[in-house]
């Protein structure tokens, strides 16, 4: 089942196994999200983060023994897409899952927050936490005695009915609650993904409706996918510092800010390309192929830019946000 999943995450233009595997496992290396934006996979950023390494390996190597993939120049590509249409059948990736949404950690508390309020109903306070997690266990606690006079059971309500019968149903099934222990089985990875994507959907609803104070607090908001200091970097480009200067500043090395800024494009952030290009290469970048992924072509056909510019220009035009004009 596991090259079922594996399958699905290349295409026609060669993909680095390892790029894949640092994408589903969470690394957040420039080269990584660079090549999840190339291929249209950002989405899959930490779907995974238990696969072992050894499987995946093993898995592409039966996928290539197979000739669903093969080997190119620069990396796997897909041999038969009739392979990969049949896998995406017998194991569907999750359609609503976004890394920012921070589900792993939602779903533990989730669990526990719902058996300690239906206890609680109750007056019962002598219970095996469905959730053994020290940690999680003290953030329920925490977020209990907040949102007690919150209405969580009928936030939830609501909630639940809001969601499609199907997932509801199947979220449903794998809650505790005093003298109730839902149904559900244990979960092969077809499963998992579809729980991860019934949980994506619960949590969509909850950003979308602040007027849940308690359901809004167990969630907890976005995850930031990137640092501090990146978010800083950023800030400070904004604010008319060169790089060199911001640099300084927060006491980073020259290549560690242009990862920074080339990471929170890669997210979204809109970069003042006017402040860190000169006219005349905003004019050379102008003339070149924009569809070109050979950064070193690039670089050979425009003297003078760095590693930077050229990076910074195919993410904006991979996003459709260079400026042309």
């Amino acid at each position: 089942m596991l090259t079922d999943f594996v399958v699905q995450l290349f295409d026609d233009q060669p993909r680095r196994e390892t790029a894949v595997y640092m994408l589903l496992n969470g690394k957040k290396t420039l080269s990584v999200l660079f090549a999840a934006l190339q291929h249209g996979q950002l989405q899959w950023l930490q779907l995974y983060p238990t696969l072992a390494r050894e499987d995946f390996q093993a898995a592409v190597a039966q996928l290539i023994q197979a000739g669903a993939l093969r080997q190119a120049d620069k990396g796997l590509v897909l041999a038969d897409p009739a392979a990969q249409a049949r896998a995406a059948v017998k194991v569907p990736l999750p359609v609503h899952y976004q890394p920012w949404m921070g589900l792993a950690g939602f779903e533990q508390r989730f669990l526990l927050a719902v058996q300690a309020v239906s206890e609680a109903s109750y007056h019962e306070a002598r219970y095996r936490p469905a959730v053994r997690d020290w940690g999680v266990q003290q953030a329920i606690r925490r977020w209990y005695r907040q949102a007690a006079r919150a209405d969580f059971p009928g936030e939830l309500t609501a909630a639940f009915a809001a969601l499609p019968a199907p997932a509801a149903d199947r979220l449903a099934s794998r809650l505790i609650g005093h003298d109730f222990v839902g149904s559900a089985q244990p979960l092969d990875l077809a499963g998992q993904l579809q729980k991860l994507d019934d949980l994506a959907q619960l949590v969509t609803l909850i950003a979308a409706h602040p007027e849940w104070p308690a359901l809004t607090s167990l969630w907890g908001g976005r995850v930031q996918l990137l640092s501090p200091s990146n978010y800083r970097a950023c800030q400070l480009i904004e604010q008319g510092q060169t790089r060199a200067q911001v640099a300084s500043q927060l006491r980073l090395k020259a290549s560690t800010v242009n990862e920074h800024l080339l990471a929170a494009t890669i997210f979204g952030w809109q970069p003042p390309v006017a402040a860190l290009y000169s006219p005349a290469l905003l004019a050379a970048f102008a003339g070149v192929n924009g569809q070109e992924q050979d950064y070193q072509k690039l670089l050979a056909a425009l003297p003078g830019a760095e590693f930077f510019h050229v990076r910074l220009f195919q993410i904006l035009n991979l996003q459709g946000r260079w400026p042309h004009a």
